[in-house]
């Protein structure tokens, strides 16, 4: 079963998708409801499940949606709505509902799954650079100010990889 198999098999069951992203929506309403400071404690585990059961799709059809247009020069157009679209809206949508009630560095986990994704957005855009630039060609400047941009990289992704190993 290859990845493509999989965007397949999201593409032919777009029901079951939408089932799950919205019983994610309604889940998390239903838990900016009812929380209040007396309950929280009980409460932000089920909205910590939330984030990363609409984070962890949503960043995967973004980071997909931007390998088909940037990558593969894909249309946008002919990019399935359910597959490429509705996880990233829904992942935006609960996060702002969550976030509404309750600060998202307070749930369990949370500061673990940026760093992820922070390390996962810098990996795509070094791989971009990369796959787009001509060696000899691309950096203008110094050699200083390329040693420069390495290390302010490396340190931005030193710090992503502490937070998540934390």
């Amino acid at each position: 079963m290859s990845i493509q198999d999989i965007i397949s098999w999201f593409n032919n069951n777009q029901s079951g998708v939408l089932y799950y992203f919205i019983a994610a929506l309604v889940l998390a309403i239903l838990s900016t409801l009812i929380v209040n400071a007396k309950n929280i404690g009980a409460i932000k585990y089920i909205m910590s499940f939330l984030v990363y059961s609409v984070c962890i799709p949503g960043v995967l059809a973004l980071f997909l949606l931007l390998y088909n247009i940037l990558f593969l020069g894909s249309s946008i157009l002919q990019l399935g709505l359910v597959t490429y679209f509705v996880p990233i809206v829904a992942m935006i949508l609960i996060l702002l509902i969550l976030n509404r009630k309750i600060k998202m560095s307070k749930l369990p986990g949370f500061t673990r799954l940026s760093s992820l994704i922070v390390m996962i957005g810098i990996s795509f855009i070094l791989l971009f650079v990369l796959q787009r630039s001509y060696f000899g060609v691309v950096f203008l400047g110094g050699f200083t100010q390329l040693l420069l941009v390495f290390a302010v990289i490396m340190v931005v992704l030193r710090v992503a990889w502490n937070k998540f190993v934390k």
